[in-house]
């Protein structure tokens, strides 16, 4: 059959690319030709129900392709089916990607918000010169264009983006287009209350709708999904998965329609407008105020707490430039924020209300981002709107409670002296000893005594103690301590210590495999842990350190820097090192690359089922560290992101109960070396050795070119003095000497901390990257298990450090590594061979019998 030129030559409408002419022989093959790219069906028709293309539906007789000729065609009119029908294809509302919008495709979203043909590294280029030039008055006139744009539906200019670095920059603006919002407001609430004489609720109402339809409901959005998410999400994953779903739920309904609803009676009791320099009255002049007074929680924010981002949403790029750009909201800006929104309070109000407003305003914003780094790890735009919305509320409560009384002095003794307040002041009293009593109630099950008795009498029998083995009392003992929620991990540690002494064998006999089951048991709240699955995350990266002199580097390695994609090609073809030792143990294994140089040959890795390439990576990897800082401090954030959340996915992922993590590198181990030089005060000489060497010993030339690399580098970055610093902060010394790889495994160390999941730290270099995360955050040491002594000098100096920290903070820690057979390999290849010695201490926990069984 000949196929008509005018179908021959459609495109794809959506990305005009040209249709796959595999198969021009039958008619079927025209109507399922697809887009070569990005495998998208060429028809435009689509399910009216759904949106999906109407190739997917399906004929339920033959699971072909739905046309007139089907004689079964019950799945023609049922949505759910062609729903189904589609998802199964990876199109439509699919659940193959559980963080995609139900709506929006992650390049829709990123065609709106950068414009075409602009790269990341372009604007990643303008937010780094942003911080360099603080004040330009070109770049203000844009912020304040791209706040408008952001914030509102208000005519722009056509070449205004949302540039994330504008965005940021002009966060100081927000106060003064709420200002904007807010005028428009009131001019719609005197209209219909004054001149059409409508009653205050309508005329409140109307003018709400207007500020709706002057922002396009942006920060009612933002409060509907963040009460979907805070609502229904228990984790931070699940919170951002919710979040970012475009749909609202029962939570997001009921906040929405709580906050229309108050804040329409709000206005209302407000009443007319009365306009007056300092001294104004009535619905009008409060919404001028609440509107901006309201935003300037959105710079306090900013510029307090970190704003988080998705890395597998819909928005993931916006919000990764936007966590790029977070440093643009300086000091001076959000002050001067503030300053705007204060002034407005003040000449609208008077100082009288400006006094009230302002820090109830700003009191909102702090405890709302404490309490979104509680539950989400910092803050985002949702949250931000979110945050505004209440804001709002608390505004127009402030300014009705004033208009309510004389003073604000006399309205808050008035409210004290009444009954009301004593009742409410009993209420909150009671929740809180509620919550106490609930915490502390004592289970039944595990009393001493129990009830025994006949119908119509009761009696207390004591349990015989000769039924009660001695023996038993310490197990007991730790099941109560590990099932309390409230338990300390040194109580929970201490209780299951105790339980091994009672252990069939001499105390302590088994050395540090006791310490091991302590500590698992601990961990997983329970004396017969489980860690039959355990997973194995490998970060990747290059250092500019490493690199040829030609290019600007050291050449402080015995190997060249392109060896680390050769070691990254061998994981992916799974014969490495560690790709067989993760086999052999039963072991999940999975390679980030965060800042491997792969050049223009990207590698066979877009497909590969263990190396998975960052979307947040350096692409060229660090700098050389001694001429300036390995990374920025934006930078080395991104990496310990990518580390806290491919820790978190590969977790859930495999149901993993234990991890080790581990690094490839070409250099690494001179970064480290630096970095245990000025986390531990100690000299190059005390904390250099050879690395990887060629031969099976270590060149000296290597190991004094490392100490000369490494002595030039604490100078250039922390004085002639480096090995005198006492108080270096974790991030600052990861930032300037360290490698993306390393912030990653920080990034894991800190995830797994918070998860409470054990880790098997593996050589030198994770040694290292966990002497960091211990000195950001010191309960780290709570999951650390160290396997292996390294060849490495400097190992003693990082794990004393440790032991030093934990000893100060009281948290108990084992420095000892299990392995002592001269491993100096990486890839996690130390931690891997300790699998087995993990699911041996386990055993010894679940499986072996007491002192007291044995005789009896």
């Amino acid at each position: 059959m000949v196929v008509d030129p005018a179908i021959e030559s459609r495109r794809c409408k959506d990305y005009d690319i040209p249709i796959d002419k595999s198969n021009k022989n039958t008619p079927e093959s025209i109507d399922n030709r697809k887009c070569k790219a990005y495998d998208i069906p060429i028809e435009n028709r689509k399910c009216k129900d759904y949106d999906i293309p109407i190739e997917y539906r399906k004929c339920e007789a033959n699971d072909t392709n739905m046309n007139k000729d089907c004689d079964d065609k019950k799945y023609k009119d049922n949505a759910s089916s062609i729903k189904e029908k589609a998802s199964a294809k990876g199109c439509g509302n699919s659940n193959s990607d559980p963080h995609e919008s139900s709506v929006i495709s992650k390049d829709e979203i990123a065609s709106r918000v950068i414009k075409e043909g602009v790269t990341r590294d372009q604007i990643e280029e303008e937010i780094k010169s942003f911080l360099q030039v603080p004040f330009r008055w070109q770049n203000e006139v844009r912020s304040f264009w791209t706040i408008c744009l952001f914030l509102t539906r208000l005519r722009c200019p056509p070449w205004v983006d949302l540039h994330p670095g504008f965005l940021m920059r002009g966060m100081y603006f927000f106060p003064v287009v709420g200002t904007l919002v807010g005028l428009a407001m009131a001019i719609s609430f005197d209209f219909f209350h004054q001149s059409l004489g409508f009653p205050p609720t309508i005329a409140a109402a109307i003018s709400t709708a207007a500020g709706w339809a002057a922002t396009n409901c942006f920060h009612e959005d933002g409060l509907c999904d963040s009460a979907d998410g805070l609502g229904g999400g228990w984790r931070p994953d699940q919170i951002l998965k919710i979040m970012t779903d475009s749909r609202v739920g029962t939570y997001g309904c009921a906040t929405f329609c709580l906050y229309t609803i108050a804040k329409v009676q709000l206005l209302a009791a407000l009443g007319e407008s009365c306009w007056e320099f300092g001294a104004s009255r009535g619905a009008g002049p409060a919404m001028v105020v609440s509107q901006s007074v309201g935003r300037i929680a959105a710079p306090y924010l900013l510029r307090l707490f970190d704003y988080i981002d998705d890395e597998n949403g819909p928005k993931s790029s916006f919000y990764a430039f936007l966590k790029s750009a977070k440093y643009l909201v300086s000091w001076p800006r959000a002050i001067l924020g503030i300053a705007f929104g204060s002034t407005i309070a003040l000449v609208v109000f008077g100082p009288e209300v400006a006094l009230l407003v302002i820090p109830s305003v700003l009191a909102l914003a702090h405890l709302s981002g404490r309490y979104g780094r509680i539950r989400m790890g910092g803050v985002m735009g949702d949250f931000l709107g979110a945050v505004i919305c209440l804001s709002e509320i608390l505004v127009l409560c402030c300014l009705l409670f004033v208009q309510s009384h004389d003073s604000v002095v006399s309205g808050l003794k008035q409210m004290m002296q009444g009954a009301a307040f004593v009742r409410f002041l009993l209420y909150i009293l009671a929740r809180e000893a509620w919550t106490r009593i609930a915490n502390e109630f004592p289970n039944p099950a595990s009393a001493s005594q129990k009830k025994k008795g006949t119908e119509g009498e009761a009696t207390i029998q004591e349990k015989p103690k000769s039924t009660e083995p001695k023996d038993n009392a310490p197990k007991q003992k730790a099941n109560e301590i590990l099932a309390n929620p409230k338990s300390t991990f040194q109580e929970r540690l201490t209780a299951v210590q105790s339980y091994l002494d009672v252990l069939a064998k001499p105390v302590g006999s088994l050395g540090t495999l006791e310490a091991w089951a302590a500590r698992l048991a601990a961990l997983h709240r329970s004396l017969s842990p489980n860690v039959d699955r355990v997973a194995c995350l490998i970060f990747a990266g290059d250092h500019g350190v490493a690199a040829p002199k030609a290019q600007g580097g050291e050449e402080c390695s015995a190997y060249p820097q392109a060896v680390t994609k050769s070691v990254l090609l061998g994981l992916h073809r799974e014969v490495a090192g560690a790709s067989v030792l993760a086999k052999g143990n039963n072991v999940d294994l999975r390679v980030v690359d965060v800042g491997v140089i792969l050049g223009d040959d990207q590698g066979p890795f877009e497909n590969s089922s263990v190396v998975k390439v960052s979307s947040r990576k350096l692409l060229h990897g660090t700098q050389n560290f001694c001429v300036e800082p390995a990374m920025s401090e934006a930078e080395c954030e991104r990496c310990m992101i990518v580390g806290r959340k491919s820790l978190n996915e590969f977790v859930e992922e495999t149901s993993a109960k234990a991890v080790v993590l581990g690094e490839i590198g070409i250099g690494n181990t001179t970064s480290s070396s630096a970095l245990i030089a000025i986390m531990t005060s100690k000299s190059a000489r005390e904390v250099c050795g050879g690395g990887a060497f060629v031969t099976k010993e270590a060149s000296q030339e290597v190991i004094l070119k490392k100490i000369d690399v490494v002595e030039r580098a604490l100078s250039r970055h922390f004085g002639a003095n480096a090995s005198r610093q006492v108080n270096v902060q974790g991030l600052e010394a990861l930032a300037k000497l360290g490698g993306a790889e390393i912030a990653s495994l920080v990034g894991a160390f800190l995830e797994a901390s918070t998860r409470e999941i054990p880790v098997l730290v593996d050589g030198f270099i994770a040694t290292a990257a966990a002497l960091v995360a211990v000195a950001i955050s010191p309960n780290v040491c709570n999951v650390l298990f160290f396997t292996s002594q390294s060849a490495e000098i400097g190992q003693r100096a990082a794990l004393e450090k440790i032991q030093e920290i934990a000893t100060a903070n009281e948290l108990p820690i084992d420095n000892i590594p299990a392995l002592s057979m001269g491993l100096r390999m990486g890839e996690g290849t130390a931690a891997l061979l300790a699998v087995p010695i993990l699911r041996s201490s386990a055993n010894v926990l679940s499986d072996m019998a007491t002192i007291q069984d044995i005789l009896s």
